[in-house]
């Protein structure tokens, strides 16, 4: 399988050096030994490791101090790269959940180590976004995001001052444009597109 590059969107992780990344992180590319080295380096972001340090493992970018956590982690990385299986590991930090996504690296003998939130933050997702990928009315955009925000039909009709008709209506003409069978569909396509734009 040819993988492109994840952004991750996690609270900031520790690199080697101590420092704090600023904005995105990218996925990193793991050997089986656990060394972990960036995808793709954002250009701010040039001293990843001293050249004198030994390349930080995988646990150590993460901040993983856990023993389980850590060991599920390498065998996931192990199975990625001689099953050339995905593998999905849980990651909890300071309360903060997220998927640690393990899939079989472009080149042999790597994994490819991404952070896939478990929790979008939808309310900030512009519906013009929705507008542009599915062809929505604004209007219908501005419902899809605020379905997303768990925000209830009879919520949505109140806030918008119109009835409840009009806006199930607006769903159904949505849900077609954007191919989806039912509402719960869509909630989980909407997170994605929040969780991807981060």
């Amino acid at each position: 399988m040819q993988l492109t590059h994840y952004l991750l969107h996690h609270a900031p992780l520790p690199t080697a050096g101590g420092k704090q990344p600023q904005g995105r992180d990218i996925a990193f590319i793991v050997t089986e030994e656990g060394v972990a080295k960036p995808l793709r380096m954002d250009s701010a972001r040039p001293d990843y490791a001293s050249e004198d340090a030994p390349p930080p493992t995988i646990e150590k970018v993460l901040g993983m101090r856990d023993a389980a956590q850590v060991s599920r982690l390498r065998t996931a990385v192990c199975q990625a790269i001689s099953d050339g299986r995905a593998q999905v590991v849980m990651w909890r930090r300071s309360g903060a959940g997220a998927l640690l996504v393990v899939r079989p690296g472009a080149t042999r003998d790597t994994a490819v180590v991404s952070l896939e939130p478990l929790e979008a933050d939808t309310q900030q997702l512009d519906p013009k976004v929705l507008v542009d990928l599915f062809g929505l009315s604004p209007s219908e955009a501005e419902i899809a995001a605020a379905l997303a925000s768990d925000r209830s039909i009879g919520e949505i009709a109140r806030q918008r001052t119109v009835g409840v008709e009009t806006v199930r209506g607006q769903v159904k003409s949505l849900l077609r444009k954007m191919e989806l069978n039912s509402q719960k569909q869509l909630v989980r396509i909407v997170t994605r597109v929040a969780a991807v734009l981060g």
